[in-house]
């Protein structure tokens, strides 16, 4: 009897271990109230184009050729073919939009080649008004990029593909787009893996401290993957019905053998 009570004593101690605090979901514990968080300069936000990337480029302007090339949305124009439409899924805008190739250059209808590759995308906005304003009458231009994607997986709620259609985006907001993380994920180690021409870099943030925004992984790039690691107690997690019922046959059987035995 002694024995069997030893046993139901060590399975109740392991399903205890197997709870979390809510305390492990808690985001920014370090930070006190009223407190300042510094992080990266505002430089390092914004990443650099690189080759394969494709940017939507609009010059408004005086002449009504370049407007036609340029400026999809004009109401000058009456084909459906070159309107706005043709921006609205992924594989339209890989088709129509304008991509740098693999020299790291932009081949554009009247101002030629441009050299894109290593720029923001306000950057190169800055550099293609100035070779505009060389040519054409009150020009304006606008760029952005279409296929700044980042993939969220792991410990979410909707792991997935996410575009992104600001100049910036971080992992809490990616994370926000994916609805959060579960209550098994430990946010104390989420990994960003992010493409380079040298390789897979990767970055371990740790979302429970103020760290993270110092972090070169915090602020995302294009194709960037997220990973939300689950916690080691998840399998106690997930089988803690099979352990109830576990405990639930012990205790029967307990109670059957000490009558038995009476």
């Amino acid at each position: 009897m002694q024995n069997y009570l030893k046993l139901l004593y060590i399975l109740l101690l392991v399903s205890m271990l197997g709870c979390r605090s809510s305390k492990e979901l808690i985001f920014l514990k370090d930070v006190e109230p009223n407190g300042v968080i510094t992080g990266l300069s505002a430089k390092k936000t914004e990443p650099l184009l690189r080759s394969g990337d494709i940017l939507y480029i609009s010059i408004k302007s005086t002449s009504p050729e370049v407007n036609l090339l340029y400026n999809p949305e004009s109401s000058m124009e009456v084909n459906s073919y070159n309107s706005t439409q043709k921006y609205i899924t992924p594989a339209s805008a890989y088709l129509y939009g304008f991509e740098i190739g693999k020299d790291e250059n932009l081949n554009l209808p009247m101002l030629g080649k441009v050299k894109a590759a290593g720029f923001t995308q306000s950057e190169i906005e800055q550099v293609l008004q100035r070779k505009a304003d060389e040519t054409l009458k009150d020009a304006i231009v606008k760029v952005k990029l279409l296929n700044f994607k980042v993939t969220v997986m792991g410990e979410v709620r909707n792991p997935g593909i996410y575009y992104n259609y600001s100049n910036t985006i971080n992992v809490i907001e990616a994370l926000a787009m994916a609805n959060g993380n579960t209550d098994f994920a430990t946010i104390r180690n989420v990994m960003v893996v992010r493409p380079s021409p040298e390789g897979n870099k990767t970055y371990m943030l740790d979302l429970a401290s103020k760290d993270m925004y110092s972090s070169e992984g915090f602020y995302l790039h294009p194709n960037d993957n997220i990973f939300v690691r689950p916690d080691k107690h998840k399998n106690i997690q997930l089988n803690g019905q099979a352990y109830s019922l576990i405990l639930s046959s012990m205790s029967v059987m307990i109670l059957v053998l000490g009558f038995v035995f009476r």
